[in-house]
């Protein structure tokens, strides 16, 4: 994606003649906008309170969208190493309250507050041909073992009214459930993921913590070859 200075980006508000009812009113009433733009939104709060002013974090980019060659929301260079993001949300009705009599997260000191909640995965825009032991299969899955995405970003805003994210590597996805072979099912994540608040492994709120442990692995990996 091409970057733009700030001054060569239209200014869509008023250009269009828009007001603050006008917006709010528009995206409310229209389910796809509203969640394409919560979407972009997730994404530059994970730009701006992860990325761009971190110390060992250089090159920071988009990928287009239509390059199935290059895939995630956020491209970049962390200790001089390649590493790539990408964000989801959590879809409403999958939230739960484990404990409902409870109204905060810190309630007083006592036990946090604790929700269930799921994400998706796979889109139909995503459909894709896996091969394995000799047949070909058509799925919208992921293919863990296929994949140049290193960290999944987890949008919290949904549970805590506030921009957070939780963070899971890729290859500590949950495995497809799926009509498939035992061995593609190894290599295919689920369709939805689970996690709990507070979070609990493989998921984490530290994304330094995990990227360290994703160049720790790929060190480790090289050196098995």
């Amino acid at each position: 994606m091409v970057e733009l200075e700030d001054d060569e980006i239209p200014d869509y508000w008023n250009d269009w003649k828009l007001d603050e009812e006008e917006f709010n009113r528009i995206i409310h009433t229209n389910s796809n906008a509203l969640s394409a733009i919560f979407g972009y939104v997730a994404e530059e709060r994970l730009r701006e309170m992860y990325l761009e002013d971190h110390p060992e974090i250089d090159s920071i980019r988009t990928p287009e969208d239509q390059d199935s060659e290059d895939k995630g929301d956020w491209a970049f260079t962390y200790k001089g190493e390649p590493m790539k993001i990408e964000v989801k949300s959590l879809q409403t009705h999958t939230i739960e309250e484990v404990n409902p009599d409870q109204q905060t997260l810190s309630d007083g000191g006592n036990e946090p507050v604790r929700y269930k909640a799921g994400f998706h995965l796979k889109g139909t825009s995503d459909q894709r041909e896996v091969t394995y032991d000799g047949e070909t299969y058509n799925t919208t899955l992921m293919n863990v073992e296929d994949s140049d995405i290193d960290i999944m970003a987890v949008n919290l805003y949904k549970i805590k009214d506030e921009w957070d994210f939780a963070f899971l590597k890729v290859p500590d996805l949950p495995r497809s459930k799926g009509n498939y072979p035992d061995g593609l099912r190894e290599k295919l994540a689920r369709s939805q993921i689970k996690l709990t608040i507070p979070l609990d492994e493989p998921f984490t709120d530290d994304l330094d913590e995990m990227m360290d442990n994703v160049l720790e692995e790929r060190e480790e990996n090289q050196l098995s070859l």
